[in-house]
């Protein structure tokens, strides 16, 4: 009789909270830095993308799905950042 074999890369089970707070606060940091130049709100919705990204990656890796209004804003996000 074999013993069973854990997964090769278990992560952690709370991954996907901790990152969904990143994302919150990314959120925060770039509402409140709409008003200011755009070097310094650029690099808040380019924090906010990475966020959102890496939330994302978690929940496709964990077998959960990505809601829909999630998708949609990495979707838009990713279409209106600046390179």
């Amino acid at each position: 009789m074999s013993t069973p074999v854990p997964p090769a890369a278990p992560g952690r089970t709370d991954e996907p909270a901790i990152l969904w707070r990143r994302v919150l606060k990314a959120r925060t940091a770039a509402s409140e830095q709409r008003h200011l130049p755009i070097r310094a709100s650029s690099i808040a919705r380019a924090e906010l993308l990475s966020a959102l990204e890496a939330y994302a990656a978690s929940l496709t890796n964990h077998g959960r799905p990505i809601p829909y209004a999630l998708r949609d804003e990495l979707r838009i996000r990713r279409l209106t950042r600046n390179d």
